[in-house]
């Protein structure tokens, strides 16, 4: 399933490079880049970095994604100008938004934590059976995250 994702997220990549959707200049997958997490330094590697014409796009793709595995990729998105989380589209379905049609939802809505409302954080969600992605968007977009009350 790693695999299926990997292709379908550079294909998505191909195709937007020949529609010139965001100039991409240059896709490098596996890239090692060092991160500081708890002032110590590691090493780290996105599954795409892709140099745009003036900002760099990193890309994580999670095969079974989880509240931890998110939040301990987020160190990751410091040291780009937008980061993608490529997620299943049936993944999260306790924390993605829903449409109501007019009904009220049974189940409480469960949140991510604040840290995910970052405006550089977006979602692509992959569809399985067609190997391409189903929908694009800011994380906070698609998924449930609590915002900071700040003081005015």
């Amino acid at each position: 399933m790693t695999k299926l994702m990997h292709l379908a997220v550079f294909h998505e990549l191909q195709r937007m490079r020949v529609n010139k959707n965001p100039e991409l200049l240059e896709i490098s997958p596996e890239k090692t880049v060092l991160l500081e997490k708890q002032g110590k330094e590691r090493q780290g590697r996105f599954d795409f970095l892709v140099q745009a014409k003036g900002r760099a796009i990193g890309i994580e793709v999670l095969t079974r994604p989880s509240k931890g595995k998110l939040k301990a990729k987020l160190p990751y998105a410091s040291e780009v100008d937008e980061f993608i989380f490529v997620l299943p589209h049936d993944s999260m379905e306790f924390y993605r938004k829903r449409k109501m049609n007019g009904f009220k939802r049974a189940a409480p809505k469960k949140f991510l934590s604040s840290e995910f409302s970052s405006p550089k954080l977006q979602a692509w969600l992959l569809d399985y059976s067609n190997g391409k992605i189903a929908e694009k968007g800011a994380f906070s977009r698609l998924f449930e995250v609590k915002w900071e009350k700040q003081n005015l």
